[in-house]
């Protein structure tokens, strides 16, 4: 199972914006989690689409978390679109294969906890001395 970078940079930017104390800028983003802003421009837009971000323009603008209770899950089908963990999602042998039945379980449990993961409780394991931003 592996994660896409598009998925892996967006939980990455969505847990530092749940550290943050108000609007984040890209350059902050990027200065603290060391993706471009470029890449965090475009990690932007499917998070603002699904109402996971915010953005305010002008110069204490930036982007900051939409609400505290944002679950992993969220954020990795906003990203990923149907986020399958498992090789068997185009499986043609679903009723031959061996392991179909290992991997469905498999795929079921990485789904159901995903929407267990809040992006608030990963960032609480992170800030630093109430400072907000800790990454």
């Amino acid at each position: 199972m592996k994660l896409s970078t598009k998925g892996r940079y967006s939980l990455e930017t969505m847990v530092y914006l749940a550290t943050c104390r108000g609007n984040c800028s890209i350059r902050s983003i990027s200065e603290a989690t060391g993706i471009s802003s470029g890449y965090l421009e475009q990690l932007m837009i499917p998070l603002k689409k699904y109402n996971l971000v915010e953005s305010e323009r002008g110069v204490q603008g930036g982007y900051r978390i939409a609400r505290k209770d944002i679950t992993c899950a969220e954020v990795l089908s906003a990203s990923e679109g149907d986020f399958t963990p498992t090789p068997c999602e185009e499986c043609t042998q679903s009723e031959s294969c061996k392991t179909h039945q290992i991997w469905s379980m498999l795929q079921d449990t990485v789904r159901n906890f995903s929407h267990q993961v809040f992006i608030a409780d990963l960032a609480s394991h992170l800030v630093e001395s109430e400072a907000g931003g800790g990454i």
